[in-house]
């Protein structure tokens, strides 16, 4: 019992520790909209028609990285411990999470590139790929958690195959630009799909 109480407070420990990580991140975004201040001299209606972009870029900063952080909330709400798997994936998102502000920036910038479209995309891929094989390990680990971690795994690996099909046909169709993420849209409906084959193949 002992035992098992201190894994539960390490794990709660560094899950504290990449939350805060992610706090820092989604915080640091707002310091270059402070320093545009220190430069401009005219109106504020100026200053937010001529950095629009930097401000744009803030919100999907903002955005995309709560979204993310979300989603690792709900799939470690649960757990009381971790083992390898679960805590480099974690680690690895926490990366993911740290440089994801800067291709949004370049996004911001309405760059079109194809390395701007890949690092964009494919860095929200490697973070959402980073869940779920965090899902599939508690869900392979039921002693993990004291959650059902199945309901994640579809949710992550949905979301994971979406997001690289999306990548795929931006780098390879480089008219389509950033219209593949559109895709995401469906990740309901294809969530609710895969748990009823999931629950069909289980009573057969």
């Amino acid at each position: 019992m002992a035992e098992t109480a201190e894994r539960t407070r390490y794990f709660e420990r560094y899950v504290t520790f990449i939350d805060a990580i992610a706090a820092i991140a989604i915080t640091l975004l707002v310091l270059p909209l402070v320093e545009l201040t220190s430069d401009h001299d005219g109106t504020t209606a100026e200053l937010l028609r001529e950095h629009a972009a930097q401000f744009y870029a803030f919100g999907l900063s903002f955005l995309v990285i709560f979204r993310f952080w979300w989603s690792q909330h709900r799939l470690l709400r649960f757990v009381i411990d971790g083992d390898a798997a679960v805590v480099r994936s974690l680690a690895l998102w926490a990366l993911t999470i740290v440089f994801l502000p800067f291709p949004t920036a370049l996004v911001a910038t309405a760059s079109v590139e194809t390395t701007t479209r890949a690092l964009y995309i494919g860095t929200m891929a490697v973070s959402a790929g980073c869940l779920a094989v965090m899902a599939w390990g508690l869900d392979r680990k039921p002693e993990l958690s004291e959650g059902d971690a199945s309901s994640s795994v579809a949710a992550t690996t949905v979301t994971t195959l979406i997001l690289v099909v999306a990548l795929l046909i931006s780098v390879l169709i480089p008219a389509t630009t950033y219209y593949p993420l559109l895709l995401l849209l469906v990740s309901t409906p294809l969530e609710k799909l895969w748990k009823r084959l999931a629950s069909g193949a289980q009573r057969d």
